[in-house]
């Protein structure tokens, strides 16, 4: 899925390393928010945190 367009930006593929804690705290968030991927999930989460554009 690296460079699909979203959000009106490129997406570009990113490696990271998480203890079994937070990946369970993600997969919980996942359920919660009925995001289709863990990548989903932190996307969403940045968003929310991010001063709107307007």
């Amino acid at each position: 899925m690296a460079g699909k367009k979203i959000y009106n930006e490129s997406k570009r593929r990113f490696t990271m390393t998480l203890t079994e804690t937070a990946i369970q705290w993600l997969e919980e968030k996942q359920a919660e928010l009925s995001a289709n991927s863990l990548s989903d999930v932190i996307e969403r989460m940045a968003r929310e945190k991010l001063p709107k554009n307007e």
